[in-house]
C-alpha cells in the first residue's frame, strides 16, 4: 500500500502540471519535489498555479543565468523590508519596489528584483552559501538573511510553506557545499550581477568588464533627482513611481508654489516671511528628500546606463 504521507514523485508532479495546463522549461533542471511538495488538498490547484506562474516568469532569465551543472532547488518570492523606504515613499511604493525572487540552486542563492507578477526587472544579485551565516524563517512570519560581511536583511510576504521548505533546502545545500569545500572569492557577501551577461560587477564599480555595459552611480541618480524630482526614478526604471512623483510635483507648483509667490508679491512683510518658509519646506521635501531617497534606493543594486557592447 502506498504511503499517503510520502512526497509525490516527479512523474506525479509532471502529470499534475499537465492536468492544470502548466508547462515548465524541460531544459532547466528543477528539483520538482521541493517546488511542488503537495498535490492534493484544499485550494492546492491555486497554490500550484501561482508557483508555476512565478517560475515561468523567471525562466527566460534562468536559462541565461544558470551555470553548467547548476540545479534549481527552490523558488519563491517575497518583499525586502526597508523602514526608510516605507517612511519616505510609503509602504505601498516600498512594497512594489522591493519585490524579490529567491532562487536556491545547488551552488548559490540568486536574487532578482521583480514586479508584483514575478517578471524580472534589472537588478540581480548572487550570494554564495559560504557567505551566509543565517537563512531562516523568523517568528514574525518573515525570512531573515544574515551574511558574513555583517549585512542583515529581512523579507516578508513568503507563504508559510515556502519559509519552511526554503530553510530546509538551504541547510541541505549548505551541507553539500561545505563537503565540497567550495568557497569562491568575493568583493562583498551579496554581489551584484550585470543585467546583460550576469557576471559579477565588483563592489563600488559601475562598469561590466565582461560585456561593456555601464551603470549609473547612486550619486549621479541622486543629483538628477535633486535637480528635478522623479528624474532619478525614471532612469532607474521605476516608471509608475516616477510618474506619480512628477504629478505630485507639478500639482505642488500649481496649487502651492505659484499661489504662495503671488501672495508674497502683493503681501505685507509677515506674509513674505511665511511664504519664504512655505517655499523652503516645499523645495526641501520635493528636491532634497527625493534625492536622499533616490540615493538610498540606487545603492541597493545596479541600474543600466548603456547596454552591452559585446
Amino acid at each position: 500500500m502506498a504511503d499517503e504521507n510520502a512526497p509525490p514523485t516527479e512523474e506525479e508532479i509532471l502529470a499534475k502540471l499537465s492536468q492544470l495546463k502548466l508547462e515548465l522549461n524541460p531544459e532547466i533542471p528543477y528539483h520538482l519535489q521541493n517546488l511542488f511538495p503537495v498535490l492534493t488538498g484544499w485550494f492546492i490547484n491555486g497554490t500550484i498555479k501561482n508557483k508555476a506562474t512565478l517560475i515561468r516568469a523567471l525562466e527566460p532569465r534562468l536559462e541565461e543565468m544558470l551555470k553548467p551543472g547548476e540545479e534549481v532547488l527552490y523558488i519563491s518570492k517575497g518583499v525586502r523590508n526597508s523602514l526608510a523606504a516605507a517612511f519616505f515613499m510609503g509602504a505601498l511604493w516600498a512594497n512594489l519596489l522591493n519585490q524579490t525572487a529567491f532562487i536556491l540552486t545547488n551552488a548559490r542563492l540568486l536574487m532578482i528584483r521583480t514586479n508584483t507578477t514575478g517578471t524580472p526587472q534589472n537588478n540581480f544579485w548572487v550570494i554564495y552559501y559560504s557567505e551566509i551565516q543565517k537563512f531562516k524563517g523568523s517568528w514574525t512570519g518573515g525570512m531573515e538573511l544574515r551574511l558574513k560581511d555583517g549585512r542583515s536583511m529581512s523579507f516578508s510576504g513568503f507563504p508559510k510553506t515556502d519559509r519552511k521548505l526554503m530553510s530546509e533546502c538551504f541547510e541541505t545545500a549548505l551541507h553539500d557545499y561545505r563537503e565540497k569545500g567550495f568557497e569562491p572569492t568575493t568583493t562583498q557577501s551579496m554581489e551584484t550581477l550585470c543585467a546583460y551577461c550576469y557576471e559579477t560587477v565588483p563592489k563600488e564599480e559601475f562598469d561590466c568588464e565582461a560585456c561593456g555595459a555601464t551603470y549609473w552611480k547612486p550619486s549621479q541618480l541622486a543629483l538628477r533627482s535633486l535637480i528635478f524630482p522623479s528624474w532619478g526614478d525614471f532612469l532607474m526604471g521605476h516608471t509608475m513611481l516616477a510618474c506619480f512623483e512628477l504629478l505630485g510635483y507639478v500639482a505642488g507648483l500649481l496649487f502651492l508654489v505659484i499661489p504662495t509667490i503671488l501672495t508674497m508679491w502683493s503681501g505685507r512683510q509677515g506674509q513674505v516671511t511665511a511664504g519664504v518658509i512655505v517655499l523652503a519646506m516645499y523645495f526641501f521635501f520635493a528636491h532634497v528628500v527625493d534625492a536622499i531617497v533616490t540615493y538610498s534606493v540606487a545603492r541597493k543594486g545596479l541600474h543600466p546606463r548603456t547596454g552591452s557592447t559585446s
